[in-house]
């Protein structure tokens, strides 16, 4: 983007630069489009992500699309010197968004430097994308400083955001640079469809638990209604941090974050398939095929490599493995050669790594190379797209070694620059994304050389019709999950997981009057309580939370009116409830989460236990006792359909929390995702159950006994009350005409599906009160 104090033209001889296989000029000729201008402006595109800008494009022909963004560096064309933004006058401003808004429909957001620099060169690049990529930031790094930047750019895009914002919109934000900004835009537009796409690698908990700002990042992140990486694998990373930092429950809807289920999906990004292959066809790229042909022999097998020179790049890995192949290889010295070409990393480049690259290159030509062949030609600089599409089309074996990555779209346009050539193989690291897309790929890891080496002599001999067979795979893949897939999908998708919540923000507490007007006019009402949290304060000995004096006489009133039928649903065991409140007439008791219900009325439990099978119970017990015995203070309770981890009179909390969090994280990946059981959190306490009993299923059963009630009061004050709660938002939005008052105890904030809350059980007891009295 550049501000035009002048205008500048210059024409270079493009015949010579057409016949140059790589052209050595410092300024090459710009193949960018104009995107336009104005007396005061002229607009260039950026570098790079033109996957990402051609799914967002695709969605113009199905949404009214706007796009917020940053201005980016802003240049004088008159010396190309950079225009600071604090000297961009408010008309010039408002030139550029008018601009912007009838050419592209783009709002610009013009980021002060004094924080920009901290944001983006600072926080982003120096700290976040080395740690998403396995790498720590550097000793020098004032990260406290730079977090204050990253913090204030992204509250900028959530003022902007919220500025253009309407009922019924769909936001969707994209990469690490604005992880706070999901949860700053819940804040300002509670009921927003927000998504988050993450498309760096994201790391596992032992990687990511070493940032200072942990926590904030992931709760920002957890502020959108979808979180989606390329990967599944990037997604797990992501659950176990939630898991291990946070506490948070994984389910197989998401990210269970306090009753509030935060979608997680698995979207790869694809590529514009039909704009490349408009590039692979543009005038100018035939004649730099012929010209690279020519310059090193129609019989020379070209292996291809196009990489920013990043640590996490594996450039050094791929030179490596190039002198080893040529070692074990001998027969392919004078016949095969490897381009490969390097342009300016996202962080600086230490000056070791280019030396070492040129170190190496250096020894590979003077050990294998001769005056008639060099094995290496290393080209450390941007390349003109019509070089870049060139070296692509005419390569025989394409090489791409990352050490971590998110999708490499380089492969994917391999895949069409080779669609009207020779179909040649290409050899992929295992640590990108896009190896999970492109199984018909040599997968290699590149660290081991020998791998890589062996990999390059197999795809060198690869017979014509095993390259056509795996070609016609990786084809099929890259046509079908295009750009525009892929954006389509991530649109779909929250959608979706939006549908399933019912709001978002401070839950508003319970309108007491109404509550008592619609329970008055009522002639059939089922009424559903928890026990602990709900009935009774919590207690730090769960022997201790017998019932009150207040409560046994609220829930006898209850039962005693015939209009009512009154449910304790609770996690106790069955013998505890009967021996705490079986003496009330007309009571129903279901204990253990709906493992045992006795109905109102009756005398007799009914167990759920012979439907479920319960052999789980060994796998967990070994489990729990490794951390019982562990964690001080801790024990264990066996329950007949569950097992409960108590850590509430742990000796140190904080450890207990700790090792809590371990412990989920310990069930989730060697035994939740294998049995079908499900791990609850609760107020200090990890309990274990089969999937398929809830108290949920105890609200199912009574609603059906009962299909002339007209009132439901429900309340719970946990997780496992959120089953309940759930249960109901589903029955309503399935056509249940019963008044619903689902009512959460605790704080306003405290995530839920629930519509109503109180403070406390002491204030629900109270209203209890006052319904009796009524």
């Amino acid at each position: 983007m550049g501000r035009r104090e002048s205008t500048l033209s210059s024409q270079s001889n493009r015949n010579s630069l057409d016949a140059a296989p790589i052209s050595q000029l410092a300024k090459r000729r710009s193949t960018l489009p104009a995107l336009g201008q104005t007396e005061q402006w002229e607009l260039a595109q950026r570098r790079g992500h033109s996957a990402m800008y051609a799914g967002i494009d695709s969605l113009k022909d199905t949404y009214p699309t706007l796009y917020i963004g940053a201005t980016g560096n802003i240049y004088c064309l008159s010396n190309n010197a950079t225009v600071p933004t604090n000297t961009v006058s408010e008309q010039e401003r408002e030139s550029l968004t008018g601009l912007l808004r009838s050419k592209h429909n783009m709002i610009p957001i013009f980021v002060p430097d004094n924080i920009g620099y901290g944001h983006y060169e600072g926080y982003c690049k120096q700290v976040l994308w080395p740690l998403l990529h396995y790498v720590m930031w550097s000793e020098t790094v004032d990260e406290k400083k730079y977090w204050e930047d990253y913090e204030a750019v992204n509250r900028l895009f959530a003022k902007e955001v919220a500025k253009h914002y309407e009922d019924g919109d769909i936001i969707y934000v994209h990469d690490y640079h604005l992880l706070l900004l999901p949860q700053m835009l819940r804040e300002m537009l509670p009921n927003a469809r927000i998504g988050l796409f993450i498309h760096t690698p994201f790391v596992s908990s032992e990687i990511f638990r070493c940032l200072p700002r942990r926590r904030d990042i992931l709760m920002g992140m957890l502020g959108s209604n979808l979180v989606s990486f390329q990967t599944y694998n990037y997604a797990r990373h992501f659950s176990s941090n939630c898991t291990r930092i946070l506490g948070y429950e994984f389910t197989p809807a998401g990210i269970d974050t306090n009753g509030t289920i935060v979608g997680l999906g698995v979207h790869p990004i694809g590529i514009d398939v039909q704009r490349v292959r408009n590039h692979c066809h543009r005038p100018g790229v035939q004649p730099k095929m012929k010209a690279i042909r020519s310059k090193y022999g129609m019989n020379m097998k070209i292996i291809v490599g196009r990489d920013k020179l990043d640590p996490v790049k594996g450039v050094l890995q791929k030179l490596e493995s190039f002198e080893q192949f040529l070692n074990a290889y001998p027969e392919w010295i004078g016949r095969a050669m490897l381009i490969q070409v390097t342009s300016p990393g996202v962080v600086d480049c230490p000056p070791r790594l280019e030396a070492k690259a040129t170190e190496i290159v250096n020894r590979i030509n003077s050990n294998y190379g001769s005056l008639e062949f060099q094995p290496v030609h290393h080209y450390h600089q941007h390349i003109d797209r019509d070089e870049y599409y060139a070296l692509l089309s005419v390569a025989d074996v394409m090489l791409v070694t990352p050490l971590s990555d998110g999708m490499n779209t380089t492969s994917l346009e391999f895949v069409v620059a080779q669609e009207k050539t020779k179909q040649s193989p290409l050899i992929l690291s295992e640590f990108t994304g896009t190896a999970g897309s492109l199984s018909a790929a040599e997968i290699v890891n590149p660290y081991d050389y020998a791998q890589v080496a062996d990999a390059l002599h197999t795809c060198l001999v690869m017979s014509d019709e095993e390259k056509q067979q795996r070609f016609k795979q990786s084809d099929a893949m890259v046509n079908s999950h295009t750009a525009s897939y892929w954006a389509h999908s991530l649109v779909h998708d929250l959608v979706t997981v939006a549908a399933k919540e019912t709001h978002w923000g401070p839950t508003p507490e319970l309108d007491v009057d109404r509550l008592q007007i619609e329970y008055d006019g009522s002639h059939k009402r089922l009424l559903f309580f928890d026990y602990d949290g709900t009935l009774t304060p919590i207690c730090t000995k769960p022997e201790d939370a017998i019932p009150s004096a207040l409560t046994l006489k609220n829930l006898e009133l209850l039962c005693a009116d015939p209009h009512n039928t009154v449910m304790v649903v609770s996690g106790r065991d069955q013998a505890t409830l009967e021996k705490w409140l079986g003496h009330i007439p007309q009571l129903g008791l279901s204990g253990e989460h709906g493992c045992f219900i006795r109905d109102p009325g009756r005398t007799q439990t009914i167990s759920m236990l012979d439907q479920v099978d319960m052999s789980w119970k060994d796998d967990v017990m070994e489990v729990f006792r490794y951390y019982t015995e562990r964690t001080p203070g801790s024990f264990i309770e066996t329950k007949k359909c569950a097992l409960t981890w108590h850590y509430r009179t742990a000796e140190d909390p904080k450890f207990g929390a700790f090792q809590a969090k371990e412990c989920q994280n310990h069930l989730e990946q060697s035994i939740i995702s294998k049995l079908p059981v499900e791990i609850l959190v609760g107020k200090k306490t990890l309990e274990v159950r089969p999937t398929s009993i809830n108290k949920g299923e105890v609200i199912k059963r009574v609603v059906s006994q009962h299909p002339d009630a007209s009132f439901i009061l429900c309340a719970g004050d946990d997780k496992t009350d959120e089953d309940m709660f759930r249960v109901l938002v589903n029955m309503k939005s399935k056509g249940l005409t019963q008044l619903v008052f689902p009512v959460i105890i605790g704080p306003p904030e405290k995530r839920t599906l629930a519509v109503w809350h109180m403070e406390t059980s002491q204030q629900f007891n109270h209203i209890l009160e006052t319904l009796t009295n009524s």
